[in-house]
């Protein structure tokens, strides 16, 4: 990658570079130096070439009356409006690929900074062996790109390239990834590239031409994609994480929300780009239209632009058979969630082109059975989820502990790759809400704009004063893990039912997917479901009882199986206890 972006240092000197068209003589400001004029170069860049400056120099821009830090800073001191630092880019490690296979993925999301009491990359490093432990193969962090303050929940980044001040150095999260890859955990980072933060958004001041202001989104203006400069630095930003600090994949939030006209253009070259530098590269979507034309697999059976996508789908719809909760579509009481599951396990997409009834917004034309199972990333929580309700809690704090169990093994024995938030393994409690570090008017501004994003965005009926403030530091407090519940009987048996989960996923269900999906087919037996993944090494089932009541079905085990809940086979017949399922597996004849 030939990087445009942020500084380039030599033996001698660094040059410092500006992207900036309409700026009218701006300068570079270095720490107890008089400022220095930048030239004029080609593309809008400006430049200057400065002796004697190197690693660890402080260094800002000025425009007008505006000073503020690179866009492209590797580093900060201050954070989001503070000094940038230059750095030298890190040592290639070695590595060609993830240290494990995609189909081995189980996801873990966690949050840097309410994982630990410390809240930083350091101590992270410290408990890896935990989530090793429990079963995952992959963590998912939440972004860790700089925000405004010291406590933020991740999507209010403002500087793409540096890592937050209050996590840790660069230096600092590079170790992290790289004991990570010591232990055989892989590390996926979530990026957000569809807004910046509002508070220290520097850019729609200095560089106008990074937004379209007639396109809107729901954090403001669209990022112009039609400028090949704006794209060039998010393909640079991506590929800085995969080749810098050796990540094994990213995940790209929210990709609907890339507006302009060369929207399209950009979500494929920023899939080229990224395994331009890494080939095998873990490459995760989250889009609700659902476009399976992403996702395809070459002849070889390897991803040709991103490897998976985030199912929303199939949370929508487990979500609403454990709780009863009637948003996310099912508002719509003609809606048949049993049907929708079906077709969720069977095809992957619940709405996409094979979609009965009329489309609501989200299908894409485009069917998702013609996808691998390993094309999707089931999850029945993670921090949206959580976040935004108004209270925070999890699912283990709204529904019982066989419920929480049985989408567990639905999430966990589907061949779909399976994501928890952190601590689901366990059963904790703690909650996990929408948090930020602002003062004064800028509080003021983002505790009201939550309300609004509840009653608008996510339906919720919140009264004043129904919402924690995001600024409060209680907030934060009150997200973090609560690694003292571990001590909890319960919390030990649930953790320990999770490692079986993940160790029966190990044995039954990587040997399939190591090979070609052919096929997958199901039947329903009045509120349950039989659901079989045809595949080159075999065959994978499952019988699901998503019901509060027990049901018989014509069903005859055709291997040794493992389950949640209560079962009974006699003869053809297999009895399913209330929410309780069976899967079992069986070899090609």
């Amino acid at each position: 990658m030939d990087y445009r972006f942020g500084p380039l240092v030599d033996d001698n000197a660094t040059t410092f570079r500006l992207y900036a068209p309409s700026a009218k003589a701006p300068q570079l400001i270095l720490k107890d130096r008089e400022p220095v004029r930048l030239a004029a170069a080609e593309d809008g860049f400006w430049t200057v070439r400065v002796e004697g400056v190197g690693e660890g120099a402080r260094y800002r821009f000025r425009s007008g009356d505006l000073e503020f830090p690179d866009l492209a800073s590797r580093q900060q001191d201050g954070g989001s409006n503070g000094w940038s630092l230059v750095r030298r880019p890190f040592a290639p490690s070695g590595r060609e690929g993830p240290v494990s296979p995609w189909y081995e993925a189980v996801f873990c999301e966690v949050h840097v900074g309410t994982v630990t009491p410390e809240g930083t990359f350091a101590a992270l490093m410290q408990r890896l062996e935990y989530f090793r432990d429990a079963g995952y193969t992959t963590l998912e962090l939440l972004p860790v790109a700089t925000f405004p303050g010291n406590r933020n929940w991740g999507y209010d980044g403002t500087l793409l390239f540096a890592p937050a001040e209050a996590y840790g150095t660069p230096d600092d999260f590079r170790a992290l990834v790289d004991r990570a890859h010591e232990l055989r955990l892989c590390i996926v980072l979530d990026v957000v590239y569809n807004h910046f933060g509002e508070v220290d958004n520097f850019a729609r001041d200095y560089v106008p031409e990074w937004f379209a202001p007639e396109v809107k989104t729901p954090w403001g203006p669209a990022i112009n994609f039609e400028n090949p400069l704006v794209r060039q630095f998010y393909y640079e930003n991506a590929c800085m994480w995969l080749s810098a600090y050796d990540l094994d994949g990213l995940r790209f939030d929210a990709v609907h929300e890339f507006k302009t006209d060369a929207a399209d253009r950009f979500i494929h070259e920023l899939a080229e780009k990224s395994r331009g530098v890494k080939r095998p590269a873990k490459l995760i979507l989250e889009n609700v239209k659902n476009i399976a034309s992403l996702l395809v697999r070459d002849e070889a059976g390897e991803p040709i632009h991103y490897t998976a996508q985030w199912n929303d789908d199939i949370h929508h719809v487990v979500h609403f058979l454990v709780t009863g909760e009637k948003r996310q579509g099912y508002e719509d009481e003609s809606r048949d969630p049993i049907a929708d599951l079906e077709k969720g396990l069977r095809d992957g997409f619940v709405h996409d082109g094979e979609a009965p009834g009329e489309s609501d917004g989200r299908t894409g034309g485009e069917p998702g059975s013609d996808l691998p199972p390993e094309a999707f990333v089931g999850f029945v929580q993670n921090h949206d989820q959580i976040g935004n309700r108004p209270d925070g809690k999890r699912l283990a704090d709204r529904i019982s502990a066989d419920k929480l169990d049985f989408v567990q093994f639905l999430a966990m024995l589907a061949p779909h790759l399976p994501l928890f938030f952190m601590g689901e393994e366990a059963h904790i409690r703690s909650c996990f809400t929408f948090f930020v570090d602002l003062e004064g008017e800028a509080a003021r501004t983002k505790r009201d704009d939550r309300y609004r994003q509840m009653r608008e965005i996510f339906n919720e009926d919140v009264e004043e004063g129904g919402l924690p403030d995001p600024s409060d530091p209680e907030t934060f407090e009150m997200s973090k893990f609560a690694w003292d519940e571990l001590a909890l009987p319960e919390r030990q048996a649930a953790l320990e039912r999770f490692r079986q989960l993940a160790a029966w996923r190990r044995e039954l269900v990587w040997p399939l997917l190591e090979t070609t999906s052919l096929s997958a087919v199901s039947w329903r037996h009045d509120q349950c479901l039989i659901v079989t993944w045809g595949f080159e090494a075999g065959w994978l089932s499952m019988a699901l009882n998503p019901s509060d009541e027990p049901h018989d079905l014509v069903c005859e085990l055709t291997g040794p199986p493992v389950h949640t809940g209560t079962y009974e086979q006699q003869g053809d017949r297999l009895r399913l206890g209330a929410w309780s399922a069976v899967a079992w597996t069986a070899p090609r004849r």
